[in-house]
């Protein structure tokens, strides 16, 4: 059996290709393993249970509290989750950035162990940024019918730190993937959504077939469309030399 995760960060269509990879017969793939909540995680059966033993969830008590769990119970879980027996000639989950750079143990455990890596990267950060601040104004992250919409502004200089951080965050995932044994996959690869299949079934050794994307994506072709503050986002990111993202270079 195959074994694999998907890196990658929030707002980056992993979800759709998560779900997507899923309906093959001979993969098994999970959602967000480690996620906070399993509310709405793709095979919640496989959430790892958090510890919390002060009322809010994030407060800097429980996450000292989670990550005494992590260190003691996350390798144990993985493990776990790869030896069961769902009939699957593949079988991984979701591993957001986020997680490894909380829990680097759960990492090392990945490169070490012959496990598969594909690595998926959003370039336009920027977009990762925008969707992120719409989806928690609107609660809309993903569509299986009609695609929402609702015009909002948008807090120029929250945009721009996101924005930088974001570029960071992908050169980080890039540099830690490196010596693994993995595939790169980008989010402009989508447009050629079964070709991008194709490869991604070919390294995890199961069966090529064609199947539709499971969700429609929510936001615009055009960013601009429910942004009422679109112009000040423009002239800000062209004073911070990130223009580059607002047209047509990146998706």
């Amino acid at each position: 059996m195959t074994k694999f995760v998907i890196l990658t960060t929030q707002r980056s269509g992993s979800t759709v290709l998560t779900r997507t990879i899923d309906e093959h017969p001979e993969v098994f793939c999970a959602g967000e393993v480690f996620l906070e909540s399993k509310a709405g995680m793709h095979h919640p059966e496989w959430h790892f249970p958090a510890w919390s033993i002060v009322g809010k969830k994030q407060s800097k008590v429980n996450k000292m509290v989670n990550y005494l769990n992590l260190k003691l119970n996350a390798i144990k879980h993985i493990k776990v989750f790869y030896s069961s027996a769902e009939g699957a000639r593949a079988k991984g989950f979701k591993l957001m950035y986020s997680h490894i750079k909380s829990a680097p143990f759960i990492w090392d455990y990945i490169k070490n162990n012959d496990i598969k890596v594909i690595v998926l990267i959003r370039e336009n950060v920027f977009r990762v940024a925008l969707s992120r601040y719409r989806m928690n104004k609107t609660g809309v992250a993903h569509s299986d019918s009609k695609i929402q919409s609702q015009s909002i502004n948008v807090p120029v200089q929250q945009l721009l730190q996101e924005t930088s951080r974001l570029e960071q965050v992908n050169k980080k995932i890039l540099e830690l993937s490196a010596e693994t044994n993995r595939i790169l996959i980008y989010y402009r690869d989508f447009n050629d959504w079964n070709f991008l299949l194709g490869k991604i079934f070919a390294f995890l050794n199961v069966s090529t077939m064609a199947l539709p994307p499971v969700l429609k994506k929510v936001s615009a072709d055009d960013w601009r469309q429910g942004i009422n503050n679109y112009k000040e986002i423009e002239a800000a990111f062209k004073v911070h030399h990130l223009d580059k993202y607002l047209d047509g270079q990146f998706v």
